[in-house]
């Protein structure tokens, strides 16, 4: 008999940032697999996306759309009803959102739990009354979640948090590395023109992305620029007035939303692209960077030298001074550059969502053999 697995695909597609991409590139990666079509994958969409998912991924799928809404009481409700209909041997959650009375088998994928680590008001948008409950809530469905689930990260970093902190089996976790999107990869240009004097940074300002690090390293290098690639948000704000108040509003200019067409220059002719995160899941911004022949200077932290080895400058993320001389060394060495530009390329292509998409089937097989 067929086994049938479904995979929640709510949060699909590039609208769904990091959640969405790892999504799409697994599941486009899942039906190239020779043995995937031994069996039977249902996919729960939102009827809004239908069509899109649909026209990608083809017939190797088959849909059931459905307007239950992540983290709402009607998905805790009724997700298990529409999944009992269903009659899986196994659901795949994309992400840590599970209905907490779903205790048939099932794998979830936990792409990071940075939420442990970075707590309280200066970290969220919502009054400390919502915020704590809602806190506390989270910390109790995530125990909930991990007792009653295989679970997948991507990296060794979460992967020993979780067997030490919850004393976690190690047999029912897995670690897949994420990938680069194969579309990005066609950004790159190969010119081989000089650097500019400036450094990319790309991501959200949430205070555990450490971006005032860079800012206390630009002023003791007035003559460098930084390039900020994120969307507006309140954390922005916050941002801005800390550039205002160093006086480094000739330094720092926002970007915003960069469509794909201009990446690749903006990248290429970056000195460097600085990551000094205290804590990531994978982190997939260095990575693009190095596919785009930007060399990168990262925070010695969390996950970032495993994913990361050899390929990158690190630097202490609570030291400013440390940040200042890798850039230093940077701007002095063209041979120093080409070499992290060598090494990156090499980095890149040790990850790839068909080895991903290998290792979840391979996973899937175990659970439900």
């Amino acid at each position: 008999m067929t086994q049938h697995i479904v995979i929640d695909a709510r949060l699909y597609g590039p609208k769904h940032t990091g959640l969405g991409r790892y999504t799409k590139n697994l599941l486009l990666a899942l039906k190239n697999l020779p043995d995937f079509k031994k069996y039977k994958f249902t996919l729960l969409v939102y009827p809004e996306l239908l069509g899109e998912i649909s026209s990608q991924l083809k017939d190797s799928y088959q849909y059931v759309a459905t307007p239950l809404r992540h983290y709402s009481l009607a998905e805790q409700i009724f997700l298990p009803i529409l999944l009992s209909k269903l009659k899986p041997d196994l659901v795949h959650f994309t992400h840590l959102d599970k209905p907490i009375f779903y205790f048939a088998p099932s794998v979830v994928t936990v792409h990071d739990l940075i939420r442990h680590f970075s707590k309280g008001s200066d970290t969220t948008t919502k009054s400390p009354l919502l915020y704590w409950p809602r806190y506390w809530a989270y910390l109790l469905m995530t125990r909930i979640i991990f007792y009653s689930s295989h679970l997948i990260v991507p990296s060794h970093f979460w992967r020993d948090y979780i067997i030490k902190k919850y004393k976690y089996p190690p047999q029912k976790i897995i670690i897949t590395y994420e990938a680069v999107d194969p579309n990005f990869l066609k950004l790159k240009d190969q010119s081989t023109k000089a650097p500019k004097n400036y450094l990319i940074y790309t991501g959200n300002l949430y205070p555990h992305k450490n971006i005032g690090i860079i800012l206390k390293a630009l002023k003791k290098l007035p003559n460098l620029k930084l390039k900020i690639i994120c969307a507006r948000s309140l954390f922005s704000q916050k941002i801005e007035k800390q550039i205002s108040q160093q006086r480094l509003q000739k330094q720092v200019e926002f970007l915003g939303y960069v469509p794909d067409d201009k990446f690749s220059i903006l990248y290429q002719r970056a000195l460097a692209l600085v990551h000094p995160s205290f804590l990531e899941g994978f982190s997939l911004t260095g990575l693009e960077a190095m596919a785009l022949n930007c060399p990168v200077i990262a925070a010695s932290s969390s996950c970032l030298p495993e994913i990361y080895q050899d390929s990158v400058l690190y630097f202490d993320p609570n030291n400013p001074s440390d940040l200042v001389k890798q850039i230093k060394l940077l701007q002095k060495s063209k041979d120093l550059r080409k070499k992290l530009i060598a090494l990156g390329q090499k980095q890149v292509v040790k990850y790839s969502w068909s080895k991903t998409a290998r290792e979840t089937l391979d996973f899937y097989k175990k659970i439900v053999k």
